[in-house]
């Protein structure tokens, strides 16, 4: 989201408020939600959505006030979110509920089931129903289709010979990724999480850098893949992130010390995948203490973005990492279309992030919309599923693309910076990677400088690192020429330089969100 917008009035409402309905010229339910025999309303927020059962326990989830709907499958649980200091088991019990498990404790969200047999849709309506002012949301635990941001032969760019890895990885020339790593190279204490269909943990070029992770399909703590379709995808999001760089193997990741953990949160076979995994995946990120969750993945669908999930990736962003937030990228998918402001990528806070070619033109596949950050080169050349079992024989792909790939970048970016400032915020790394950006020859910026297909321009990870570098220090023995950077490393950069009272102006600022 881009923080020179205006502000949006982003809150989950308490059912107990009276709130009315939008206005619209469509059919409007009731002020307070409703069940029947083949359809349930009820609010998310202050927006009102309708469940229409189809049987075989499918449904249409619709947008009352938009009318954008997608199917998705519905169980018997909901997610119920209580007001802090409120005891879970009491607020269950009063509504005939019991607690299934945690999804994300820290803000009080937790999975339910009715002891009256009811399902998802009818325990949300009905807990809404209910007024109680211990509640702040309740949700059907619907499970959506998601879909990974990848166009592996797409994005229509000519690569160099597989026999040079590194030099076959143009889109970190196109970075000029070497002046960033003159500046930074990361931290091992950096840890970047991939949020995805699982890892390959034994990868020669990344198990170095994998930290412990979740898989939140099967509910364990095994990330690795599972055979099927586009199964490298996360392995390949890894690589592009923290590949082990200068070991004579394979490929250079954007952060080269950083450090790597993998959630598996997408099925294998495109099966839909409950809500509270959605938000279990957040928790993780929350509980483990990650500093960067990079998203390539989305709802196959254009779908309002649930408020308990889109709180649950608030929190995150604002409290995780120690309380300095967590910075979170999301790609911005792969269907040439303009992102609403109520869908995943808008969710406050998240860095957006669209796709570029070689010549820095948008691809015909990139999603555009004032949710769109910055943009990023497509990495086409990433970790492959090693051996046989992925798209090549070998241990590199050089069909990788889309969104999917220009996303990994820039959250291996944010590690950079990380690295070189633990004491930055989610908030200011963003500001950081935004007005350091150059924007795009072929861009209509508006008076902010966004422009809805390159947002602010595309990410330039060695002008963001120099904006970050603290007031001078006073002189020291140091050789005439050289410039001390904050966070580790020093180099010769008359950027940097130049760039450094710009740091003064950027750091401790808030981002704002429309």
């Amino acid at each position: 989201m881009s923080l020179l917008r205006a502000a949006l009035a982003f809150a989950v409402a308490s059912p107990a408020m009276a709130l009315s309905p939008p206005t619209t010229t469509t059919t409007t339910p009731a002020v307070r939600p409703t069940v029947t025999a083949t359809t349930v309303t009820f609010q998310d927020g202050t927006d009102w959505r309708q469940i229409e059962r189809l049987g075989g326990g499918r449904v249409r989830y619709l947008d009352v006030a938009t009318g954008r709907s997608t199917i998705a499958g519905l169980g018997d649980t909901a997610l119920l979110q209580i007001n802090d200091g409120s005891a879970v088991d009491v607020v269950a019990a009063r509504h005939g509920l019991q607690v299934v498990r945690p999804a994300m404790a820290s803000i009080g969200l937790y999975v339910v089931r009715s002891l009256r047999g009811d399902d998802g849709a009818v325990i949300a309506a009905r807990v809404q129903q209910g007024g109680d002012i211990d509640v702040v949301a309740a949700f059907p635990n619907l499970a959506f289709a998601h879909t990974t941001m990848t166009t592996a032969a797409e994005a229509g760019i000519d690569v160099p010979p597989s026999d040079a890895r590194y030099a076959a990885q143009f889109y970190l020339q196109d970075l000029e990724i070497e002046g960033a790593w003159a500046l930074q190279v990361g931290d091992p204490d950096v840890v970047v999480a991939v949020v995805d269909n699982g890892c390959d943990l034994q990868h020669p070029d990344l198990i170095a850098k994998m930290q412990p992770g979740h898989d939140v399909i099967a509910d364990d703590e095994d990330p690795s893949y599972a055979d099927g379709a586009n199964n490298n995808h996360g392995t390949a999001c890894a690589g592009l992130i923290a590949a082990s760089t200068d070991n004579d193997l394979d490929i250079a990741g954007s952060c080269p010390r950083c450090s790597l953990t993998c959630t598996r949160l997408l099925a294998a076979r495109g099966e839909p995948v409950p809500l509270d995994a959605d938000v279990r995946a957040f928790e993780h990120a929350f509980v483990d203490g990650v500093d960067v969750v990079s998203n390539s993945w989305g709802f196959v669908d254009a779908i309002p973005v649930p408020a308990v999930l889109s709180a649950a990736i608030v929190h995150v962003q604002q409290n995780g990492r120690r309380g300095l937030g967590a910075v979170v990228v999301f790609a911005s998918g792969n269907d040439n279309r303009e992102v609403a402001d109520d869908e995943l990528l808008a969710v406050p806070g998240v860095i957006g992030v669209g796709a570029v070619n070689n010549l820095g033109e948008l691809t015909q596949f990139s999603n555009r919309g004032r949710a769109v950050d910055i943009v990023a080169p497509t990495g086409t050349v990433a970790t492959d599923i090693s051996g046989p079992g992925g798209d090549s024989d070998g241990d590199v792909t050089f069909r990788f693309g889309g969104t999917s790939s220009a996303a990994p970048l820039v959250s291996g970016i944010a590690g950079l910076l990380l690295a070189h400032d633990p004491t930055l915020t989610a908030d200011e790394v963003a500001l950081l990677l935004e007005q350091t950006a150059r924007q795009s020859i072929f861009a209509r910026p508006d008076a902010a400088g966004h422009d809805l297909e390159y947002g602010f321009g595309l990410v330039q990870p060695a002008l963001a690192l120099a904006a970050a570098v603290p007031p001078p220090l006073p002189p020291d023995p140091a050789p005439a020429g050289d410039v001390l950077l904050g966070g580790g490393g020093c180099a010769s950069s008359a950027a940097a330089a130049a760039l450094a009272p710009m740091g003064l102006l950027l750091l401790r600022r808030r981002r704002r969100h429309f």
